[in-house]
This record gives C-alpha cells, structure tokens and sequence, in this order.
C-alpha cells in the first residue's frame, strides 16, 4: 500500500520541514534507517531507506532523488478520497566518500527532508551543509539542528497570493508586480519589531543593571550612525526596492552560515521542485516511431502510426496510463526531474488539471512495485533496465537513454472504445507524416490540416519556440493553453452524448450552436470545425473521462463556480473573441464590452479579469481596440472598464505598461467623455 505518515501534533501548518530522515548502507544489513527527526513517520522503514539509497548510488560521489509520502491510490471508479494526511515532498541527498580504511572502501549516507512545500529545491544547500556537518558528526544532534534552522526560516512576511493573482503575477512584465503587498507586509513585522524593542527599554527602565547595559548600546548605535556606518540603516532604506517580486527573499542560518533562500511565488499547484519541461520535450520530440502492423491503440496513438512522440505521451498522461521513466546508468535525480516534467506536462503547465503528482514516483525501484502496480496510471522514474524487461508492468516505456517512446504490446484496446473508420486513421496517419519527419519544426509555410490542427500546431509552436530560446515560463503556458483548449472540448462531447455535464454551464453549453458570444469554447469557431476537433479527440476525451483528473476536474469547476468572483459570462471566451475574432459584428462587440462593463466592478473582479490578460500575452491590449471603435456606446464602455481597471493596484501596472498610443487614447477620451 502508499506509504503514509502519521498527522502529527497541532502545529503541523505551521512548520516548514515535518521530518528530517538519515539512512545509510551497512555492508551486512544493506539499506537501514539510521535515524528519523523529531519522530517516527509511520512509513515502513527499510521501503524508506530503499528509496533513500538508489540503485548505482555507490558510483557516484553524490545523488539526489525525490519521493512522496501520504500518496493514495485511486479506487475503481478513479477517485481518490480527500480525507488523511497532506501529501508530503521528500527532497533526499546520499553521498559517497570513499575511505580504504572501511570494508568495501566506501561510506554511503543519504539526509532528507519531509516537507509540504513544493518548492522543494531550496532546501538543497543546506542539505549538503547538514550532510557533511552529519559525516564529522554522527548523531541526532546533528539532525536535531538542521530541523530548528529549516523552520526557523521566516515566511511570515510572503503575501498568501490567490490563484489569479498568481497567475497575473507568474506572465508579469513587471518585476514590482503586487509589491503593495510585500511592502504591507514588510512594514507591519517592522512595525512589531519596533514595538518589541520599545518595550525592551521600558523594562530596562525599570532595572538598573538592563539600563546600564541599554545606554551603553543606545550611545554606540548613535555614535556608529554619525559614521554612516550603521549595519541596517541602508538595507531598511533599500530592503523593499529593486526586488523581483515573483520571489521572496528569505534566508536558513545555519551552524552559523547564513544561507539565502528565493521562494519562488507563482508555482502552480502540479509544479513541484525545480524540473526542465524543454529538457523533456528535446529528449523525446525527435525519436520517430518505426511503423508497424500492430493494431494502433486509440487512446495513445491519436494520429496512427505516425502520432509524435509528444502527444503520444500527453495522449497517455490524460488517459492516465502507467508511464516509466528509464534511465538506465543516469543519475536518480536526473531521472526524477523527468517524471516532475512530465506531471506538469499532463496537468496543463502545472495549473490545469489535478492528481498528476498523486500518482507520481519520481524515483522508485524494485522493492516498491506492490506500490506502485497499486496505483492506475502511475507515473514512474525508474534506472533498473529489468522494468524494460516487463511490458506488462508498464503502458507506455520513455528510455530517456535512447528518446524513445514504446507502447506496451500487452496493453490491450478498451472494450466499447470509439472505432475509427480505416480511412480515417489512414488520413491522420499521411497527415503526421511530415510533421513528424520534420526534425527542426521550424517550417512556418501554409498553415497546418485542419483535420489534426490542435496537435500539429502545438508541436510546432512548441519546437520554434524552443529552437528560439523561450524560457521555461512561456514553454509552459502553451502546454496550459493546449490542455486548456482540449478541456473546453470535454463539456461539449459530454452535453452532446448524454445532454448533461459537470464540466461545464449547459446553458452556455446550449448556447454554442447558436451565434453570438454566449459560445462555451475557448476556440470559437463555427459548428462544423468544432464537431471535427471532438470527433478527433473522441478517444482521448473518452479516455480521460472516469481518470482521477476528470473527477478532480469535476469538483475544481464546481468550487470555482461557487468562489468565482465574476458569473454569468465566459470571460475566456469574450477575451479570446476580442483578441482572436475578425468576424465580429458592432452588435457583438458592444455586447461584449458592455457585458463586461457591467460585471466588472469590485476590484476582486477586476484581478480576476486581468488573469484572463497575462502580460506576456499583450495584456489589455484585446480591450483596447475599443478605443478606435466607430461606435460610440463601445468607446464610452472600453473607457469605464479601463477606469476601473486603473483602480486595481495590479491593474495600474498593466494600464502604464499599455502601448502609448493606448495610453493616449485613453486620455483624450475620458477627457471627452467627461466634458460631454
């Protein structure tokens, strides 16, 4: 079964790190659990101590690998109950120094941290720091003192962003994005500090021996300040200017080292530690299946024989097929980022869909396969080559060694799947034939079949975009758009199948066939493009419905239906028609912004607008076009909108970051307005 902790006492939130483990190789035991800080965590010792010292660990100097506790396998029906304990991130450091001195010539040690964070990475310095200090100094001490500097680090001063603030602030321009926050925040511990020490001197006040000692200090500071040279009155000047508010800046001391800490502020909540998403496209993007005459599956191979890597792996990852990982030779670490890369990669970016990272194993080896033959649609890092060996543990096989992609022959087609006519599949097969052949995707040339334009066009997006250095950022807001743009399918397909869903609003569901700007899709367009994007997708729409991230799904659209700050409208839709439509009509436009002139009042409606324009997709520059309208009415409303955007403090920004001309624009016609 998953491995699973105890809860702990009552101040579980608000500690940063809940455990602190110690494992070490012993030539007669092999892999023990030397100790566990500041008690036991309840997981079978020896599967922890597995985990902790992986496989090949002795060749090398130094690993890292990542696992979870608390994970729990799906039921029959896919669904994983919310009650027990968080889901807890294990960030491990074994290390191996050599000494001819001991039997086998080597000393092999491994120190992890349990922690709910998912940022996990920050804690890899000080790691190495405890490690070492644990190496000259074997005792729980040793792992006593990392567990009081670990949560001592000081959080209180990080602004608890919603989920549209994050996202406003993770495709930001501005690096001073939300820094009224910080400053609010900042201003109020300086506050309390003050307040500490003001009551320190009356106290001291009132004990000669304390008001000796407190003049004493008062005339130093004073004569250290005429220097110039007072320690913190530049950094209380400076503190809170020039920083790069996606981070907070904090710091761990530990025996006396004070280490800087960047807490990163936009992680999406599939995103976990520090992975490489182009690391994983590059590996796997060029290795080209050699065809075959076995049945395609229809849920993987979405394009026949021919389906690209990629969205063959995507196609596995949303069906929630059991993906490995191999490695074979490579480091554990290595391997464990891949498997996070591709957990992001499923999940939209990190901020689509849920349940990825419940059913990952960034690293995992033979002595877990119960657990992990436990959980459907398992998403594994392996560096044992014996996995490659057993098709029938396993859907689909990526060998980060060769980039290549396999598909299990013991995977078997689901009974009552959607069959495809041989024409059909034929077709889509030709079609991906020169996609897939095109080793540098960077052929910009006519426009893509219409019948697969959702994968060819991402693919190729994806590679230019890579082959062009983009950051990991943008690498990983197209994948969200994509799997954006296959959910607003889902709904649609479900309505249409049965007359109902809980995906999506029936009545906007209703209202696409119909025109006008009431359409539920984020890919606006006429019925006929839409029914040939379903139908292509059908069996992978099938194939997610019943997963744990179509429950998860379920539930995410209902409680946000609930906490939406804006109802009525699809403002994804209104933004995309705005930014995408050239067959609008005026009727159409006026409604579009006076719909959102109406809607858009408070400023929690405003921050949840401005998600829906992030900044590296030009921002309001969809709302602006309706400054050079013709009609009056939809001027008039652009400028309201824009006046209440103002107002926002997020929205200020966006509003100086605008084209001058929109700038100017926008003046001229408040002035106007306001003269008229």
């Amino acid at each position: 079964m998953a491995t699973s902790i105890a809860s702990g006492d009552g101040d579980a939130q608000e500690r940063n790190v809940e455990y602190i483990l110690l494992a070490e190789f012993d030539i007669d035991q092999g892999a023990i659990l030397k100790h566990q800080y500041p008690r036991p965590t309840g997981a079978d010792d020896s599967h922890l101590a597995e985990l902790m010292l992986p496989d090949g660990a002795h060749d090398r100097e130094s690993d890292w690998t990542m696992f979870f506790l608390n994970q729990r396998a799906p039921d029959d029906d896919g669904r994983v109950p919310d009650d027990g304990p968080p889901l807890l991130h294990v960030l491990n450091l074994v290390r191996t120094k050599h000494d001819k001195e001991v039997r086998r010539g080597a000393i092999v040690k491994a120190m992890a941290v349990c922690t709910r964070h998912r940022f996990i990475h920050i804690y890899q310095a000080i790691l190495m720091l405890a490690l070492e200090n644990y190496y000259r100094v074997p005792t729980v001490d040793t792992l006593a003192e990392l567990y009081t500097s670990v949560n001592q680090m000081d959080l209180s001063c990080m602004p608890q962003l919603s989920r549209h603030e994050t996202t406003i602030l993770r495709f930001s321009d501005d690096q001073n994005m939300f820094e009224e926050r910080f400053t609010q925040l900042e201003g109020g511990r300086r506050l309390a500090d003050t307040l500490s020490r003001d009551t320190e001197r009356l106290e001291a006040l009132h004990n000669p021996a304390l008001a000796e000692l407190a003049a004493s200090a008062s005339e130093e500071s004073a004569m250290t300040s005429r220097r110039g040279t007072a320690p913190d009155s530049g950094r209380a000047r400076g503190s809170t200017r020039n920083k790069d508010r996606r981070f907070f800046d904090t710091e761990i001391v530990y025996s006396g080292v004070k280490l800087p800490i960047r807490v990163p502020m936009t992680v999406y909540p599939e995103e976990i530690s520090d992975f490489s998403l182009i690391q994983l496209l590059t590996t796997f993007a060029g290795a080209l299946q050699a065809p075959s005459s076995k049945t395609t599956h229809p849920h993987l191979e979405s394009s026949g024989q021919y389906t690209h890597p990629i969205i063959l792996l995507m196609n596995g990852l949303l069906t929630q097929k059991r993906v490995i990982f191999l490695g074979h030779g490579k480091p554990a670490g290595e391997v464990a980022n891949y498997v996070l890369a591709a957990v992001a990669l499923g999940s939209g970016g990190g901020g689509v869909l849920r349940g990825f990272a419940n059913r990952a194993f960034p690293y995992t080896n033979l002595t877990n396969l119960d657990t992990l033959l436990s959980f459907s649609g398992y998403i594994a890092g392996v560096t044992n080559p014996a996995f490659e060996e057993h098709p029938e543990w396993w859907d689909l096989l990526c060998n980060i060694n060769t980039g290549k992609i396999t598909v299990s022959p013991a995977l078997t087609v689901p009974s009552g799947s959607h069959a495809k006519s041989q024409a059909d599949s034929l077709r889509r097969s030709l079609d991906s034939v020169s996609l897939s052949r095109n080793r540098s995707f960077s052929s910009r040339e006519g426009k893509p079949d219409k019948w697969n334009n959702l994968d060819t066009e991402f693919i190729q997006d994806l590679m230019l975009a890579i082959e062009r250095h983009y950051g990991e950022v943008a690498i990983r807001a197209k994948v969200e758009n994509y799997v954006r743009r296959f959910m607003s399918l889902v709904p649609l397909y479900e309505f249409e199948r049965s007359g109902s869903t809980l995906l999506g609003d029936p009545a906007h569901i209703a209202a696409s066939d119909k025109p006008g700007i009431d359409g539920y899709s984020i890919s606006p367009g006429d019925k006929e493009s839409r029914d040939h994007d379903i139908a292509f997708y059908q069996s992978r729409i099938e194939g997610f419905i019943g997963t744990q991230a179509y429950h998860n799904a379920q539930s995410d659209y209902q409680s946000m239906q609930s906490s939406s700050f804006i109802r009525g409208i699809d403002i994804a839709h209104m933004v995309y028609c705005l930014r995408n439509s050239t067959n609008l009509d005026v009727n159409e436009v006026e409604a579009i912004y006076k719909r959102l002139d109406e809607q858009v009042v408070t400023d929690d409606q405003v921050t949840e607008l401005l998600a829906s324009l992030p900044q590296s997709q030009g921002g309001l520059q969809p709302l602006a076009y309706g400054f050079y309208h013709p009609s009056p009415s939809i001027r008039l409303y652009t400028v309201r909108l824009f006046e209440k955007i103002e107002g926002n403090q997020a929205g200020a920004r966006y509003v100086r970051s605008t084209n001058f001309f929109h700038q100017c624009a926008f003046s001229n016609l408040r002035y106007a307005f306001s003269c008229s």
